[in-house]
């Protein structure tokens, strides 16, 4: 059971990734009301809208006062999602930083893990202690294979399908960029990428979830040279 202030946090943290959805959508928005008008932007941004291409998208002439409405508040309404999700941002770094500052720090040292990963592992999981048993909590994080029971039978399937939905997509993100950075998951990935690259992802996920459980139980720094996390025991996928 979370407690009251752990909730609160999670809510927060919740409603940030709601408001990355709408600074997304606002930005999808205003690429298609481009598109309609038939102004080719390729050449001044293809994904990030800085503060550079906004006061380009201001300085555009439309034909009628029409035009220049409808533009005038697709770029509003990205300017104003993107100052939300920076109070929002703002908000949450300041309360992991008060109410989980040795924690937020611990899993920032881990490689990959970034502020969101962080925040979200705090946010969503809580107290790493309630999990006895890794395969309960990787099995938390969707990260082992489903077995299906019947009869004596069982059947390994692919990656547990009911899972905490917000944290494992952000722990295979930060895996990609967790295997750039550190050597031993590297080679770990890469061990496990002779037999089927997709899964091999999903393992170094598993392993890094593991190593952030380790880092916030242990209140220590990641270091590679002393990697105490082991996912023996688990499932094999």
């Amino acid at each position: 059971m979370l407690s009251r202030q752990q909730q609160e946090f999670r809510a927060l943290f919740r409603l940030r990734e709601s408001k990355a959805r709408d600074v997304a959508r606002a930005i999808n928005r205003l690429k298609a009301c481009l598109l309609y008008f038939g102004i080719d932007y390729s050449s001044n941004f293809e994904g990030y809208i800085s503060a550079r291409v906004i006061t380009w998208l201001r300085k555009l002439k439309m034909t009628h006062e029409a035009g220049v409405f409808t533009l005038k508040k697709y770029i509003d309404e990205l300017v104003y999602q993107r100052n939300e999700l920076g109070k929002i941002t703002k908000a949450l770094r300041s309360q992991a930083k008060k109410d989980y500052s040795m924690p937020y720090k611990c899993l920032l040292s881990v490689p990959g893990i970034g502020f969101t990963t962080a925040i979200g592992l705090l946010a969503e999981i809580g107290d790493f202690n309630r999990f006895k048993d890794p395969a309960e909590y990787c099995s938390f994080l969707g990260l082992i294979p489903w077995q299906h029971s019947s009869g004596d039978s069982i059947k390994v399937k692919g990656i547990q399908p009911r899972c905490n939905k917000h944290l494992r997509p952000l722990l295979v993100e930060a895996s990609w960029i967790s295997i750039k950075n550190d050597p031993s998951l590297l080679k770990y990935y890469r061990k496990h990428a002779v037999i089927n690259s997709r899964h091999a992802i999903v393992k170094v996920a598993r392993k890094l979830a593991l190593i952030a459980k380790g880092v916030v139980q242990k209140l220590q720094m990641y270091d590679a040279a002393y990697s105490p996390f082991p996912d023996r025991g688990l499932v094999a996928q």
